[in-house]
């Protein structure tokens, strides 16, 4: 007990080391491809020494707890709906436990657990880096602008500047909702501001006039 005592305190005497940050991987999981691609860009973060959460290599497998369940006699559904909120209760956790979050937007459609997680890490002033390098999207070439807000309108499509994206936000000390000068009472204004020139303004070149103003950087 003494010598445990004595190596727990030895660290006070040494020289206090930077925090390494975290990062939430965020993005699709449902076949090889998308579980190698979000492992790909894990490797690159560990690699660049950042900590990183992998949902399906360092959380919970479902498959595997679920047999052991059924194997000592939990009925199925309940122990689906115990497996269920542990994952959820984990996923939540890591996230708010991460400094920042890369979501992977790849796919016909972007993965639904990923956009929850997102909006979590930005509500809770997250970093987030948002990837990928698909061709589909949402309307004419652009993303759905709800998520491309949670990074301040930033994408990247080249996989390796992702851990250089994270680099610069932590460098700069901020967050991409605070780095946009906005906060959340700015956002809320922002939004008030552009639905009173909706309701006041009957054209559009007034209201494009007013966008403009309001919202070119």
């Amino acid at each position: 007990m003494v010598l445990s005592l004595f190596f727990m305190s030895a660290p006070a005497f040494e020289t206090a080391q930077p925090l390494v940050k975290k990062i939430y991987c965020a993005g699709p999981l449902f076949n090889a491809k998308e579980r190698e691609e979000m492992e790909q860009i894990a490797v690159l973060l560990e690699k660049s020494g950042f900590r990183v959460f992998l949902p399906h290599r360092d959380g919970i497998n479902l498959a595997d707890l679920l047999d052991s369940f059924l194997a000592n006699g939990v009925p199925h559904s309940k122990a689906l709906d115990i497996l269920n909120k542990a994952i959820f209760y984990l996923d939540v956790f890591k996230v708010l436990d991460s400094d920042g979050l890369i979501l992977n937007m790849n796919g016909r459609v972007p993965d639904e657990g990923a956009m929850v997680e997102a909006g979590i890490a930005w509500h809770a002033g997250k970093a987030i880096v948002i990837y990928s390098d698909d061709a589909r999207s949402l309307v004419s070439g652009n993303d759905n602008p709800l998520v491309m807000g949670l990074s301040g309108f930033n994408k990247l499509s080249d996989i390796n500047k992702i851990p250089q994206a994270f680099k610069a936000i932590f460098a700069a000390g901020t967050s991409p909702e605070k780095r946009s000068d906005l906060g959340t009472e700015g956002l809320v204004s922002k939004g008030r501001q552009i639905l009173e020139t909706l309701s006041t303004k009957n054209n559009s070149k007034a209201v494009a006039r007013d966008l403009m103003q309001l919202l070119d950087r």
